[in-house]
């Protein structure tokens, strides 16, 4: 996982698996940036090819925790798996989901 700052908007790449093991990182990189004042968080999935049912978990609070500090969460990137995913669990009607990180990142202009 790699944490960056485009133009005042933190990018989270992931890693190949967003499972057991990576979650609990997502959830304190998050509680990082939400601690930093960055609550615009854009999740880059380009590279993950499996996500978990904690994986969808730190998603959901991860977000959760953003909303409560007055940030918002993109999914950017999902490959062909997690899009099933997402549909599968109706997360796709909780997530605002994009093709790309830089679509995602000119969204938090508006």
């Amino acid at each position: 996982m790699l944490v960056q700052d485009k133009d005042g908007v933190a990018v989270i790449k992931m890693d190949e698996r967003l499972d057991m093991v990576a979650a609990p990182a997502l959830k304190e990189a998050i509680s990082e940036l939400v601690k930093a004042n960055k609550t615009n968080v854009i999740i880059d999935l380009e590279q993950t090819k499996f996500i978990d049912s904690s994986g969808c978990g730190a998603l959901v609070a991860s977000l959760r925790a953003l909303i409560k500090n007055k940030g918002d969460m993109k999914i950017a990137g999902p490959s062909h798996q997690a899009r099933s995913l997402f549909e599968l669990t109706r997360l796709h009607r909780v997530f605002e989901i994009y093709d790309d990180v830089e679509t995602a990142r000119l969204t938090f202009r508006k």
